[in-house]
């Protein structure tokens, strides 16, 4: 399972496909195999650990998110702290046994052996075949610290239902401190606000819940989930400018080499088809994300309506004149 070089299915060829004979493996192959054995086992063994403890913790994170009731849910985060705590510790040793068993080796043997040495491609082999490793358990560990990153995402949905339940209830039920006439409540007020009577015109001071007062914290929040399709889009389209850039400069390179005038025309033809995509990508990643932008900005507006003033200068500060 773990062959050194072996990509192919002759074990007396590397993963370059050369032909390599067992019996003029230099001394120090067997430490390399060893080393390279070694460190994809113990890859293995991390990536069970992260895997093991990001499924035992998210199901547990989503719920007590849900169940916590302080306003900044501090024993969630608290929770979540330490979880992201353990998958950093197993990354860290990731790193740090790279360094020690796999980095060490290469270099201690790069600096005796010679680049012109016919075996020279066994040792470069093996650092480009644990770094490919490293980088695939680099990727999972990526995937599973997201997955635990989204326990964070409340469904702000639930809980502004929950505001305007609490309005609905309350807004009918405030009388006047000196006459006693009902006074009704025309909006959620962020804020302690001076309500007058209709009847008597004395000031009542009007003091929104903890709950009510909450609304102006995630509103903003609440318009990015409602938008995030939006954003998305935008996400999307900018990624797409890094890959084709690596697409043509990737061509660039092929040709290099080429002396066919077909083949040099025809790949010219596709990096200038790239080219073209690319400025296109350049052009309208922009007015994606102002798309999203002005949509993420009228929800929010529509949440928070007195916010609005405030909101839109913001807005016309992250609009490029």
């Amino acid at each position: 399972m773990f062959g050194l070089f072996n990509k192919s299915k002759d074990p007396e060829k590397n993963q370059n496909n050369k032909e390599v004979n067992k019996e003029t493996f230099p001394d120090w192959y067997a430490e390399l195999q060893e080393a390279q054995q070694r460190w994809f086992a113990f890859l293995e063994k991390l990536e069970a650990k992260m895997e093991e403890l990001a499924t035992a913790s998210i199901p547990e994170l989503k719920q007590l998110l849900q169940e916590d009731e302080d306003l900044y849910k501090r024993t969630f985060h608290r929770v979540f702290s330490g979880i992201n705590g353990q998958l950093n510790n197993i990354r860290d040793k990731a790193r740090d046994t790279y360094e020690e068993k796999i980095s060490r080796i290469y270099y201690d043997l790069d600096s005796q052996i010679s680049v012109l040495d016919k075996n020279h491609d066994l040792l470069s082999d093996f650092r480009s075949a644990c770094s490919d490793r490293y980088n695939d358990f680099d990727d999972k560990f990526d995937y599973w610290r997201k997955q635990i990153e989204k326990t964070q995402e409340r469904d702000l949905e639930i809980e502004y239902k929950k505001i305007l339940d609490e309005y609905e209830a309350i807004k009918n039920k405030f009388s006047c401190t000196q006459c006693g006439g009902n006074i009704e409540i025309e909006k959620i007020f962020l804020i302690e606000t001076y309500i007058s009577c209709p009847y008597c015109q004395t000031q009542n001071t009007f003091a929104p819940s903890t709950q009510g007062r909450n609304l102006q914290n995630i509103a903003r929040g609440l318009a990015e989930q409602r938008t995030a399709h939006l954003y998305e889009a935008f996400e999307t389209e900018d990624k797409k400018e890094r890959e084709l850039y690596h697409q043509r400069h990737e061509l660039s390179l092929s040709k290099i080499h080429e002396s066919d005038k077909k083949v040099l025309s025809e790949i010219q033809a596709k990096m200038d088809d790239l080219e073209e995509q690319r400025q296109f990508v350049i052009k309208n990643a922009p007015k994606l994300y102002q798309v999203y932008l002005r949509a993420m900005y009228d929800e929010w507006n529509k949440i928070t309506p007195d916010l609005k003033e405030h909101n839109e200068k913001m807005y016309q500060n992250q609009v490029p004149n």
